[in-house]
Formats: structure tokens, sequence, C-alpha cells
């Protein structure tokens, strides 16, 4: 499905991210350290997907609230945008675990596939194009670092 052009920047994001997935599962078949794959997390939450997450947040969600939007769909995206915050955090402490790598990257690449085939098509079904464009103008492509831009290639030992 071709997204609108308005939400494209979040849809780019979301390719970076699910490279990201990719790269720590080929990590952790590997048995990459742990340490470095917590920071390859970290370098990839600051660089996009901490602001990808408040504009989705701050934007996208607000936009949507007073329309005829399965609040259902909205609740799940906050649930695993926690999720996923909670594991950050954990790295931040120094209390990531193998089974939060698992967890992480396997939440991130299912939040990311149910965006794209649920919440963006049916966001797009119900916000008329000027709200879009208002939408498109807020929303900002973000880093253009690419996570394989990462200067340890864990994913390759």
């Amino acid at each position: 499905m071709v997204r609108d052009k308005n939400l494209q920047p979040l849809s780019r994001q979301h390719h970076n991210g699910l490279l990201m997935v990719l790269l720590l599962s080929k990590g952790e078949k590997k048995h990459a350290d742990l340490r470095i794959m917590g920071d390859f997390i970290l370098d990839g939450w600051q660089k996009e997907l901490k602001e990808h997450f408040i504009m989705e947040e701050d934007i996208l969600v607000p936009a949507l609230q007073d329309k005829d939007f399965d609040r259902k769909y909205t609740d799940r995206l906050l649930s695993e945008h926690s999720q996923i915050r909670s594991i950050i955090k954990k790295i931040e402490e120094g209390l990531f675990t193998t089974e939060d790598l698992h967890f992480f990257y396997q939440t991130l690449e299912q939040h990311i596939r149910f965006e794209e085939r649920i919440y963006f098509p049916e966001a797009e079904k119900i916000l008329d194009p000027e709200e879009l464009q208002r939408i498109g103008l807020l929303l900002h492509a973000g880093s253009a670092k690419n996570c394989m831009d990462y200067p340890v290639k864990f994913w390759e030992y």
C-alpha cells in the first residue's frame, strides 16, 4: 500500500527500525556482546526512535483523538511505546539482559508492522486531506543516519 505523502517521514523511519531489528537478531544469533547491542539500541533511540515516538504521540495521536478512530489502536500504540521505553530505561540503568534484547527487537518489529498495516491505513481513512497536510507539515524526516552507520558491526562477527 502506498502511504500518504504526509505520513511518509514516519514510514521511512520505520524502514530503519526494521533494519535495526534485523541487525539485533543477527547479533543475538552470533552471540554478540550484549553491552554493544545495548549501546546500539541507545544510539538508535537517541538518533531517531525517541523523536519518532514523540512525533506520533504529539502530532498523529491528537489529530485522531476527536475522530471516529478505534481507541484500541491508539491504546496499543501507546502501550508498545511504553514497553519499548521500559527497555531503554533498563539499558540506561545497566540492567539489560538477553531476554530484554529479544523482547526489544520482537516488540519493535511487531509495533512497526502494526503501525504500517493497521494504524496508518486506518488514520488515512479518517483524516481528510487538509488534516493530513497539516500533520505532514509538522513531521520532519529526522536523522539522515542509518543504523548501519553504527561503528561496531556486531552483526558481522
